[in-house]
This record gives C-alpha cells, sequence and structure tokens, in this order.
C-alpha cells in the first residue's frame, strides 16, 4: 500500500514538473514569437529565458556592441529586425531612410527616449536633456540650449585650458624609460582630465584628480566612471528600464557628495555675485527667471541639470582618448593634425578662434566617432501604435526601438573599408552619409554637441603640442563587456615622446 502510495506521490510530482515546463516552453515559445505573428523579421537564435540578449546580460559582450553584433545578424537588405531582451519585443532599426523618419518627420511620436523607465524618478542621470520625457522635455531644451551658444562656449574655454595643466605637468612627471618613452593609458588620463572639467564647469569648483586623487570628490567622480554598480545601472537603464520601477534611483549614481559642492558653489556665487563663465553662472540665471510648472528651475532640479554634464563630458572624454589612440596607431594622421595645430596657434593662439580652423583635426574626431561612438546606442518608445510608411507593419504604443551606432557605422553598404581609420571620409569634398548619426538627429540631438568637441579638440591639441605618441596597430583594446558606454576594459596604452622642436 505505501508503495503504491510513493508511486502515485512520485507520478503526481513528474506530472507537475512536466506541466510546469511545458508551460514555460509553450510561454516562452509564444513571447518570443511576438514579431513573427506581425509580419517582421527576427533574429534566429533567442534563448528562452534571455531572449536575443544573453550575452549582454551576463556581461560577456559589451551591450553596445552586442547590439551591434544583432545588427549584423540580420539580413543584409533588412531595413528593421525584431529582437528580444528577455521576452520583451524590441525593434531595431537598420534603414537610414527610416530613421530619419522616426527620429525626424514623425519625431512627435518618438519624442520620449526608452530609457529610464516610465516614472522618471528623481536622479541626476535621468532628470535633464538625456532621459526626460515630453512635454517637460521640450520646454526644457529651450532653456538649456542657449546656455550652450557660441558665447557660452568662449566663456568656457579658459576653463578647459586651465584644467589641462595639472593633466600636463602629470605627463611630464612621469618617469621616462632609456629611450625617452613614457607609457600611460589615455582613457585613464582622460578620465582625470574629466572629473576636472565636470568640477569646474558644471559645479564651479577647481578640484585636482592627478595630484589629489584621493579627495572625496575625485573618488566620487571616478566611480562615476568605473563603478560597477553604475554599469550594471546603465545596463538596466537602457534596456531594462521597467527594473528601474523596481529598484529605484539610487541604484544609478550615488550623488551626496556631488550635491554638496554643487549647492556650496550656487550658493557662495549668489552671495558674492561673482561670475566665473561656467554653467552654475546660467544655472542661477535659470533659478532667478520665469518659472514654468512643467520644469521648474528649483531643489533638486538645478543640480539635475549638472548632470548632462557628467553624461556629455563621459561621452567627449571617450571620444578623445579613442581618437588618441587612433592616431597614436596612425602617424601620417598624428603628423597633419599636429602641423596645423601649431600653425592656427601661431596665427591665433591659444585661443576659442584657433580651434575653429582645425578642420583636419575636426575630421579625426569625427572618425573616430564613427569607429568608437561614446554612447552607441539611441532608444526611443513608441507614443502610440505606429504604422511604418508604405508597410502594413504596426509598431505598438510603448514598443522599444533602437538603433545600433556599431552596426550602422561600421556597416559596408554605407562607409568603403568600414573597419579602416579614414578622417579623409570627412573632407569638404566627401558625401557624408545618412547613416552617420553619432550625436543623434532630429529635435532630439545632442544637445551639447559643440562643448564636447571643444572638449575633445582642446585636450587632443594640447597632448600632441608637446607629445608624439605610439600605439602598435595590432594591439587590441577590448571593450569593457561591463559598460554600455564606450570603454576599453585594460585601458588604452600609449606611448609618449617629449617633442624635441
Amino acid at each position: 500500500m505505501a508503495l503504491n502510495y510513493s508511486e502515485s506521490l512520485l507520478a503526481v510530482i513528474t506530472a507537475v514538473i512536466v506541466f510546469i515546463f511545458t508551460t514555460i516552453y509553450f510561454y516562452s515559445r509564444y513571447k518570443l514569437n511576438y514579431w513573427k505573428r506581425r509580419g517582421v523579421e527576427q533574429l534566429p537564435t533567442r534563448h528562452w529565458l534571455f531572449g536575443n540578449f544573453k550575452n549582454a546580460i551576463l556581461f560577456r559582450t559589451a551591450p553596445g556592441w552586442h547590439l551591434g553584433e544583432l545588427y549584423r545578424q540580420a539580413t543584409t537588405d533588412s531595413p528593421y529586425v525584431g529582437f528580444y531582451i528577455f521576452h520583451k519585443p524590441c525593434l531595431l532599426l537598420r534603414d537610414p531612410e527610416i530613421i530619419k523618419q522616426i527620429l525626424i518627420r514623425d519625431f512627435e511620436n518618438f519624442s520620449d527616449r526608452h530609457f529610464a523607465g516610465s516614472q522618471q524618478k528623481d536622479s541626476i542621470g535621468m532628470r535633464n536633456l538625456f532621459g526626460l520625457k515630453n512635454p517637460a522635455w521640450k520646454y526644457l531644451r529651450t532653456k538649456i540650449t542657449p546656455t550652450l551658444t557660441r558665447g557660452k562656449l568662449k566663456q568656457m574655454f579658459p576653463l578647459m585650458r586651465e584644467t589641462g595643466e595639472p593633466m600636463m605637468n602629470y605627463i611630464e612627471q612621469q618617469k621616462a624609460d632609456e629611450k625617452g618613452v613614457k607609457k600611460l593609458d589615455a582613457q585613464e588620463l582622460n578620465y582625470k582630465y574629466t572629473s576636472d572639467l565636470i568640477a569646474s564647469v558644471a559645479l564651479g569648483t577647481k578640484m585636482d584628480s592627478f595630484n589629489n586623487p584621493n579627495a572625496e570628490f575625485n573618488k566620487a567622480v571616478m566611480e562615476f566612471f568605473h563603478g560597477f554598480k553604475r554599469m550594471i545601472a546603465l545596463v538596466t537603464v537602457f534596456f531594462m528600464p521597467e527594473l528601474v520601477d523596481v529598484i529605484g534611483s539610487p541604484m544609478l549614481f550615488n550623488s551626496k557628495f556631488v550635491k554638496e559642492v554643487f549647492w556650496n558653489a550656487v550658493e557662495s556665487r549668489e552671495r558674492t555675485g561673482k561670475k566665473r563663465g561656467d554653467y552654475i553662472d546660467s544655472i542661477i540665471q535659470l533659478k532667478n527667471g520665469e518659472q514654468n510648472p512643467l520644469y521648474k528651475f528649483e531643489g533638486e532640479n538645478l543640480l539635475f541639470q549638472s548632470g548632462t554634464f557628467f553624461s556629455g563630458f563621459e561621452s567627449s572624454s571617450t571620444t578623445t582618448a579613442f581618437t588618441l589612440m587612433e592616431l597614436a596607431r596612425h602617424k601620417e594622421y598624428q603628423d597633419r593634425v599636429r602641423d596645423e595645430i601649431k600653425k592656427t596657434i601661431e596665427k591665433n593662439g591659444w585661443t576659442y578662434e584657433a580651434f575653429n580652423e582645425t578642420k583636419f583635426l575636426d575630421q579625426c574626431i569625427a572618425e573616430g566617432i564613427r569607429l568608437h561612438p561614446p554612447v552607441s546606442t539611441i532608444d526611443r518608445k513608441t507614443r502610440d501604435d505606429y504604422t511604418i510608411p508604405n508597410t502594413d507593419i504596426v509598431i505598438e504604443k510603448g514598443t522599444a526601438i533602437y538603433i545600433s551606432l556599431y552596426g550602422l557605422q561600421e556597416d559596408p553598404k554605407h562607409f568603403q573599408d568600414p573597419e579602416v581609420f579614414n578622417p579623409e571620409r570627412f573632407s569638404d569634398e566627401s558625401s557624408i552619409p545618412d547613416a552617420y548619426i553619432p550625436f543623434g538627429a532630429g529635435p532630439r540631438m545632442c544637445v551639447g554637441m559643440k562643448v564636447g568637441q571643444l572638449h575633445a579638440k582642446v585636450v587632443i591639441a594640447t597632448i600632441l603640442s608637446q607629445y608624439e605618441i605610439y600605439q602598435k596597430l595590432e594591439d587590441k583594446n577590448e571593450l569593457d563587456p561591463r559598460s554600455t558606454f564606450t570603454a576599453a576594459v585594460h585601458g588604452i596604452n600609449v606611448e609618449f615622446r617629449k617633442l624635441t622642436t
């Protein structure tokens, strides 16, 4: 009798297990065929749990690079392809014409980023132009754009130059080998410079990450660049923002000390009335101006605007490091840039106007961004159901839309020899393909493009005016698999040799 009971219990347990696994199997199969049911090509390799994003979720490959791999897995001429993050259906756009249609002509339906979730919880990285949703985003843009005009950049230029002094002193102090070569990590060098630049321009305070790296602020900002917690957070807010509502915004960035520095600067500036030409001046002007209930420049909202510079300067820091890497690998281009810098400085001095004449340096930076886009993923979501023009394909409301710059900007359909660093692609005689959109496109393209480019030009020009740099072409600079933004996992090791003339 006991034996029969045990056999019956075993049979029930087995049946339950079979039922559970069968249910999971058919549920997963149903969810992972969403795009097929809608008549859209979908990528074939789908994990029952992770969908097409397993390697990125498990940090085996850099998430942005992984999206580029998905781009390359699609049929060559596919204008778009469906894929899945876990069981969430996402659409990857591959045709520049459709991308322009969505980002520019039909912007109103795609004005919101998928980034950061539905509730837009308070955060130094969300409640600003980078992550804010409409209609607050549109109003905020009208207020922030005037703070980044040519005149404002001209005021920031001396601060960028001043920030470079500790960096050059640091390089000078490093020990050289018997051949006069100093081996430095160009990525880390730029992170430190950028930490000081953020402090100066966005927080109105002078810092020195090179000579005082253990200061509380410096440690906080370097954690912003390197911290594993933030890297996990970025993967979450870019690709799984639904989890932000569950986990909450404290996971994104510990801004306690940054808040102290910011508010001390604002209080001091308001008390003394002094102006420095930095972003704090603009923030105070916005604070004292007419307010709109859509987005009031008061309280934490003032601090959140500095987050625009955290993200923006991080991107231009990456641009600078990887462009230096490419110039270190291509001496002929490096020499041309150095010659151009020398001539324009002799003519104009170290002035803002001088950097408007460095055309070949502009080309090198543009090509560096093509090959190594700092923010390699553009994301949007549909506000309402949307029919793709000239098709019967309907993208449902709330669907996540992605554009891979690693995919588009390294596609041989758009760029000849796409893996080759060739600044001549961006000469005045060349036609730039629509697939080149490192700053986005349409009304939501990067508002800080000019300040980021100026940052990169100042650092590159400052270094190349005093040093020759070198890296073997065959050296590998692997991407950090933990980082949503472009970053080299082992740094960018470059040889520096002091110029003698």
